[in-house]
């Protein structure tokens, strides 16, 4: 326990040092299934490029700041993305994996992420936060002091700033690197950087079709590849 608290503020020392305002995320990951702790999962911060490995009762604790994106990989499971919200970070994080590998089935209109059920997982992870009380007018009146707590108002920001984290999630995941892949054969470098140029806005994507979402992707594709050709050339 102590080398694991030694390297994680080793990594949050590495952090400050280049300017990063990071803190140290505390969690558990089990099985969706059964409800068990998973060892050796991997779990890596994508914008940093730091990673761990679970031990046998599914602990980690990995530096990370607000908006930076958390990947937990393990063989045998679906991959999970996590994105750090702004503001109030919750003390706790309880990651659920879910058996089986991500694929791409041969029917594209099935390759969509599925939103809703994601949404409801999301929300039991920070159920304690969104379900605390709000405070009226009145009532702030009546209770002054639990107005002004600093934790109170965390967790009011915290829950004013979940709806723009659940729309980045949302992007993250339907807008993800498997599925360009698939349609574009980008990769390495060329991927992250069409991924960062090409990143469609929450409201564009959920107006899209599958078709048109589809299409999209390989249009912006063909114009990252030859930037000069003009729009309505292909």
């Amino acid at each position: 326990m102590r080398l694991r608290s030694f390297s994680a503020l080793l990594l949050l020392f590495c952090l400050v040092t280049f300017g990063v305002r990071a803190q140290i995320i505390h969690g558990e990951v089990y099985d969706d299934g059964s409800k068990k702790p998973i060892a050796d999962v991997n779990i890596e911060n994508i914008y940093t490029s730091l990673s761990e490995k679970t031990p046998e009762n599914g602990t980690f604790m990995i530096a990370a700041a607000s908006g930076q994106l958390l990947e937990f990989k393990k063989q045998g499971y679906k991959t999970t993305r996590v994105r750090i919200p702004n503001g109030y970070i919750p003390s706790y994080f309880k990651i659920a994996l879910q058996k089986g590998f991500y694929k791409l089935p041969d029917n594209r209109h099935d390759t969509r992420y599925n939103y809703k059920s994601d949404s409801l997982a999301s929300r039991e992870m920070y159920k304690h936060e969104l379900d605390f009380p709000k405070m009226s007018a009145i009532d702030m009146l009546a209770s002054p002091f639990s107005a002004m707590s600093s934790k109170n108002r965390e967790i009011w920001r915290f829950q004013e700033d979940y709806e723009q984290s659940e729309r980045d999630k949302y992007v993250d995941k339907t807008f993800n690197p498997e599925l360009i892949n698939r349609f574009t054969g980008l990769t390495g470098d060329s991927l992250k950087k069409y991924m960062i140029r090409y990143r469609p806005e929450y409201e564009q994507l959920r107006g899209m079709s599958d078709y048109t979402y589809f299409n999209y992707i390989k249009q912006t594709a063909h114009y990252f590849r030859h930037p000069n050709t003009p729009r309505n050339a292909q």
